[in-house]
C-alpha cells in the first residue's frame, strides 16, 4: 500500500526559509525564490547561496517546480479542508488532539464522533453493525445517563423520559427508544393530519368568505348600475323639464328684445325729426324781414305723444310651470320607484324566521303545528272582545330584520310589529305613541297605514304577499309587495324604546269571505323567501 511522504521542506527556500515564490534555479543546480536570488546578485555577490559557484547570469523561472508547487498547495489546501477548524465544526473524538478531522457521523451507542477515517474502522467490526449513527451532534455526553454514564437506549412510559439500561427497576414499564419513536411518529403523523384537515377546512371557509364577498360584490355593482341608471333618467327629466320651462322665456326675451329695438328705431326717428323742427325754427328767428318771418311756417307736432311701454304675455309661461311642475314630479316618483327591487334585494339579507306565538293569540284564532300558520276558527263570525291577533315570537331589541308574510285572498287583516307590553285588551288605539306600527287591509280594497290619525293607502295592484322590514337604529318599519316589488308604505322616526314584536291579525271572517289563513314565508339557505 502506499504511503504518503512528506515533501514540503523540499519545496522551502533556502534564503528565506519559505515555500518557493517563482523559482528559479541556477547553473549548479540549486533553486530559490526569484526575489530572493535577485536581492543576492544586487549585493554585488554573485556566488550561489549554498554552494558557492559562481553565478553568471540571472536565472529564468523554474516552470516545472512551479507547476510543483501549484499542486501541492492544492492537495494541501484540500487535505486540510478536512481537518476541524471553523465555529460550530464537531471533530473526531478518536483523532490526535492538536489537528482532529472533522467528524462526519455520530454514534449514540458509544457516545463518540468519528471522521471518515475513524468511521469505517467502527463499522468494520461486528459488534458495531447494531449501533445507532447519526449526523454530527456536539455534547455527546448529554446524550448519556446522568447517573450510569451509560447510552439512553430506553424510554420509560412511567416517567416519560429516556433512562438507559442500568436505570431499569423490577417491574417498570419501559419501552425501546426505537418502539417510543415509532410511537411518536405515529403520534405526530395523526396530528399532521388533523391540523392538514384544519388548514383544508380554513382553505374552505376563506373561499367561502370569498364567494360571498364576490356575490356581495356583484350585489353592489348592480345596485349601482341601476341607482345610477335611474338617476340619469331624473337628470334626463329634469333637463327636459328645464328647457320646457326655459325655452318660453328664452322666445319672450327674443320677443322683447324686438319690440325694444322696434320702439327704440321709433323714438330715435322723433327725435331727429323734433331736431329738424328746431333746428328750422331756429333758422327762421335769424330772418331780418318781418314779412318774410311771418310767412315762414313750420310743421309743429300738435301733441307730443309716444307709447313707451312694453307688454310680454306670461300666461301661457305661467301655466306650463304649473304643468311641467306636476309631470316631473310624477316622472321623477315614477322613476324613483324603480329602485325599490334593488332596496327589496338588499333588506332581504336581513331575513328572519319567525314562528308564531300560540300563547299570545287570540281565543277563536287558530295557529298550525309548526308556528307559520294562522286562522280564524270555524264558526266565528264576531268582533273579538280582545285585540283579535297573535305575535311573534321574535324579539327586536336592535339591528334589522325582515319578513314575508303571505295574505292571499283575504279580504281584511293586519300586519305590522308592536312593543312586547303594548295594550292588546279591551278599547286599543291603534297609532305609533300607543305601540302599533301596521297596516290594514278592510272591505276588500279599502287600504291603509295606522298612523295618527290613519293615512288611506293607494295600491295599484293588491298584494298576495306582504315583507315587512324593521331598522330598530334608524327607527323606521317599511311595507312592501313582494310580488311586484313595490313600496307601501314606511313609517318614520317611530319612537320604539322596548322590545318589539311581529304582529298578526287575520280579522274574522264576516259572511265567509275571509277564511283564508296568513301564512308566514319560509326562507331559503340564500335568505330568500320562497
Amino acid at each position: 500500500m502506499a504511503t504518503a511522504v512528506d515533501i514540503s521542506h523540499h519545496l522551502q527556500c533556502p534564503i528565506c526559509k519559505n515555500m518557493f515564490e517563482d523559482p528559479v534555479t541556477t547553473g549548479c543546480g540549486h533553486s530559490f525564490c526569484q526575489r530572493c536570488l535577485d536581492q543576492h546578485i544586487n549585493m554585488k555577490d554573485l556566488q550561489c547561496p549554498l554552494c558557492k559557484d559562481a553565478v553568471y547570469t540571472k536565472p529564468r523561472v523554474n516552470a516545472a517546480l512551479r507547476n510543483l508547487l501549484l499542486e501541492f498547495h492544492q492537495v494541501k489546501m484540500d487535505y486540510m479542508s478536512l481537518y476541524t477548524g471553523k465555529r460550530g465544526e464537531i471533530p473526531c473524538n478518536v483523532c490526535e488532539e492538536n489537528r482532529p478531522f472533522k467528524a462526519v457521523k455520530s454514534c449514540l451507542t458509544c457516545l463518540l464522533s468519528y471522521c471518515d477515517h475513524h468511521l469505517m474502522r467502527h463499522q468494520s467490526l461486528e459488534m458495531h453493525r447494531f449501533h445507532k449513527l447519526v449526523s454530527p451532534v456536539e455534547r455527546l455526553e448529554e446524550k448519556a445517563c446522568r447517573v450510569h454514564g451509560r447510552p439512553l437506549e430506553l424510554y420509560c412510559k412511567r416517567d416519560k423520559r429516556l433512562i438507559c439500561t442500568l436505570c431499569v427497576m423490577n417491574g417498570e414499564d419501559v419501552i425501546s427508544v426505537e418502539t417510543e419513536r415509532k410511537r411518536r411518529e405515529a403520534e405526530e403523523q395523526n396530528t399532521i393530519e388533523g391540523l392538514k384537515s384544519m388548514i383544508n377546512q380554513s382553505e374552505n371557509k376563506l373561499q367561502e368568505l370569498q364567494n360571498i364577498v364576490t356575490k356581495y360584490q356583484a350585489h353592489i355593482d348592480g345596485e349601482q348600475r341601476e341607482i345610477k341608471e335611474v338617476f340619469a333618467e331624473v337628470m334626463d327629466v329634469v333637463r327636459r323639464a328645464e328647457e320646457e320651462l326655459l325655452t318660453p322665456l328664452e322666445d319672450g326675451r327674443r320677443c322683447l328684445e324686438k319690440e325694444m329695438a322696434e320702439k327704440t328705431q321709433q323714438i330715435r326717428k322723433e327725435i331727429l325729426r323734433y331736431k329738424e323742427i328746431i333746428d328750422q325754427l331756429n333758422q327762421n328767428k335769424k330772418e331780418e324781414d318781418d314779412n318774410v318771418f311771418l310767412q315762414s311756417q313750420s310743421s309743429v307736432p300738435a301733441e307730443f305723444k309716444h307709447d313707451c311701454t312694453v307688454s310680454i304675455d306670461t300666461e301661457l309661461t305661467f301655466g306650463s310651470m304649473r304643468n311641467i311642475n306636476s309631470t316631473t314630479l310624477a316622472s321623477i316618483r315614477t322613476l324613483l320607484e324603480n329602485l325599490c327591487p334593488s332596496e327589496m334585494r338588499r333588506i332581504q339579507w336581513f331575513s328572519v324566521d319567525v314562528i308564531l306565538d300560540a300563547d299570545t293569540a287570540h281565543p277563536s284564532l287558530e295557529v298550525s303545528q309548526d308556528g307559520k300558520t294562522v286562522r280564524v276558527k270555524e264558526n266565528v263570525h264576531e268582533n273579538f272582545d280582545l285585540v283579535g291577533g297573535i305575535l311573534g315570537r321574535l324579539k327586536i331589541t336592535s339591528g334589522r330584520a325582515f319578513w314575508v308574510v303571505e295574505v292571499g285572498e283575504k279580504t281584511s287583516w293586519e300586519l305590522g310589529v308592536v312593543r312586547e307590553n303594548a295594550n292588546r285588551r279591551g278599547k286599543v288605539f291603534y297609532k305609533p305613541k300607543e305601540g302599533y306600527w301596521a297596516i290594514v287591509l278592510c272591505g276588500s280594497n279599502l287600504y291603509g297605514a295606522f298612523e295618527d290619525p290613519p293615512i288611506q293607502l293607494h295600491l295599484s295592484t293588491k298584494p298576495l304577499k306582504v315583507g315587512v322590514f324593521v331598522d330598530y337604529e334608524d327607527a323606521f318599519v317599511s311595507f312592501y309587495n313582494m310580488d311586484n316589488r313595490s313600496h307601501i308604505y314606511t313609517f318614520t322616526q317611530c319612537d320604539f324604546n322596548e322590545t318589539l314584536c311581529p304582529y298578526f291579525n287575520p280579522h274574522f271572517n264576516k259572511d265567509g269571505n275571509n277564511f283564508h289563513p296568513m301564512i308566514i314565508c319560509p326562507v331559503n339557505p340564500d335568505g330568500i323567501f320562497i
